[in-house]
């Protein structure tokens, strides 16, 4: 029988609570400053050649037109970067274990995993205007750990991603104590 995994190293017995990405509206910002560079392209196609006429003649407009074009190749490839990296960045939290999987490049990502009885401490944060409005912000999971912190960054509900993490934690720790294996 097959399984759906999420991560390669899931473990069939494994149960996923919670899979978290960067909150929408971080997203929205990252696109609204996307859109003001298109804006710019757009508008210098639109006004330019009324503008600056000269800019588009002889040996100028080819090398006008070059770099048009080349702006608009970076706006097409930093609108697909955008995106990848905000799907392939996630961090999921298990029965066993938080994992957190961040997309560095197109080519470059990195994995950590963290057991639930290695916790030590978890925090949420909240600040800004926006964060506050549409309930977005940090948590941080404090370990013993090589990695001493986990930071899940610009996530939704951040409280309730706090609260979920030691609900976990206490559960695992119950079963520790009692001698069951996890």
């Amino acid at each position: 029988m097959l399984t759906k995994r999420l991560f390669p190293s899931q473990l069939s017995d494994e149960t996923i609570y919670l899979v978290v990405r960067e909150h929408w509206v971080y997203l929205s910002l990252k696109l609204v400053v996307w859109l003001f560079f298109a804006a710019a392209l757009i508008l210098f196609n639109r006004y330019a050649k009324e503008v600056l006429p000269l800019l588009f003649e002889g040996r100028y407009g080819q090398i006008t037109t070059l770099f048009t074009q080349l702006y608009t190749l970076f706006l097409a490839l930093s609108l697909f970067l955008i995106w990848v990296i905000h799907y392939l960045n996630i961090q999921i939290i298990t029965s066993i274990r938080i994992v957190d999987i961040s997309q560095v490049g197109l080519f470059s990502h990195t994995v950590s995993e963290l057991h639930i009885d290695k916790i030590e401490d978890v925090t949420s944060q909240t600040t800004g205007i926006l964060g506050t409005i549409f309930n977005y912000g940090e948590v941080f999971v404090q370990t013993a750990g090589t990695v001493e912190r986990f930071e899940f960054c610009n996530v939704p509900n951040p409280a309730s991603i706090e609260k979920l993490i030691l609900d976990l934690y206490e559960s695992n720790s119950n079963f520790v104590k009692e001698g069951k294996q996890v």
